[in-house]
């Protein structure tokens, strides 16, 4: 271990590393990263508080992958903790995004001519953004406060300690190469195996579990093939790539879902209050039909991930 400037401690992989080692090495990477953003994600920086989210989420799905090296009872304490803060980040992320895909739905009605007037353009936009971007500070500071209860710093600190002073099993002793490459295939076959089960007309759960499942393969497969551990090259690079597609596609789907649904109740609203709608309704329409186009991109993606999910096996079975 190197001591991380201002941080806690760093750990650099060795070539002959076991899988304790290179798993360790993985989370310290995500872990510093975490600390990076931290600071800024509380500062409300530019695009800072989904980079903390994001790197929450790769330190729960690195140790859902490569916890069988630690004890179990540990890595679902840590889980636990880390889904948490998690569900903190996810309230003020989702108003983010959902200012984010209003801005972008704003601008593609005013190309079609949806609005009738300047003054009917500023008057959805003060609904769906305006309003949106004061519930997002609002929460934001909800955020911070919580951020300075103590069991904030507990949580973090947890994970420190488990990574200074890992709980190793039988397995983390084995050659990292063969032992990660095993547990990385799981993630595949997870991942392919609830791509191939879904069905003609999946419900949202469906599509829902299949993101995760594609999200967690995409951040197991980085984790070991990109600095500081790169012990597998282009076939895993293949699983991250095709796990990150079907999270975008299935994403991007869930986002105008969402906003269509936020939309139809804001129209619900300005009805009740006397308020013209139907420009509302006509946004809420045309959401939909931006979620059956991304929807209608899920079958080449998922061929894509199942070929990279069987490639990595017919090698790992060599």
């Amino acid at each position: 271990m190197e001591p991380a400037r201002g941080g806690p401690a760093r750990a650099e992989l060795r070539v002959d590393a076991d899988a304790g080692a290179a798993v360790v090495v993985a989370l310290i990477a995500v872990r510093d990263r975490f600390h990076e953003f931290l600071p800024r994600a509380l500062a409300d920086e530019p695009d800072a508080l989904h980079q903390l989210r994001t790197h929450v989420r790769r330190l729960r799905s690195v140790l859902a992958a490569y916890g069988a090296v630690l004890d179990d009872a540990v890595v679902t304490e840590l889980r636990r903790r880390l889904r948490e803060l998690g569900h903190e980040l996810g309230t003020v992320r989702d108003l983010e995004v959902r200012v984010q895909v209003a801005e972008a739905a704003l601008a593609d009605a005013e190309e079609a001519g949806r609005f009738a007037s300047d003054a009917e353009r500023e008057r959805v936009r003060a609904i769906l953004v305006d309003d949106e971007r004061a519930a997002h500070d609002r929460a934001h500071a909800r955020f911070v406060e919580r951020q300075e209860l103590p069991r904030a710093p507990r949580r973090i600190e947890e994970l420190d300690g488990v990574l200074a002073a890992p709980p190793f099993v039988e397995r983390a002793g084995r050659e990292a190469v063969v032992e990660l490459a095993k547990l990385l295939d799981r993630e595949a076959r997870r991942a392919a195996k609830r791509a191939r089960r879904l069905p003609e007309d999946p419900t949202l759960d469906e599509l829902h579990d299949l993101r995760k499942a594609s999200r967690r393969l995409r951040y197991a497969a980085e984790a070991v093939s990109e600095p500081p551990v790169e012990l597998f090259g282009a076939r895993a690079a293949d699983l991250a790539d095709a796990g990150d597609d079907i999270h975008d596609v299935l994403g991007d789907h869930r986002d105008e879902l969402l906003f269509a649904e936020h939309v139809r109740r804001a129209a619900s609203h300005a009805a009740h209050a006397g308020e013209p709608a139907e420009v509302l309704h006509r946004l809420a329409d045309d959401a939909d039909a931006r979620a059956a186009a991304h929807l209608a991109e899920l079958p080449e993606v998922v061929a894509t991930l199942r070929k990279a999910a069987r490639a990595w096996h017919a090698h790992r079975a060599r």
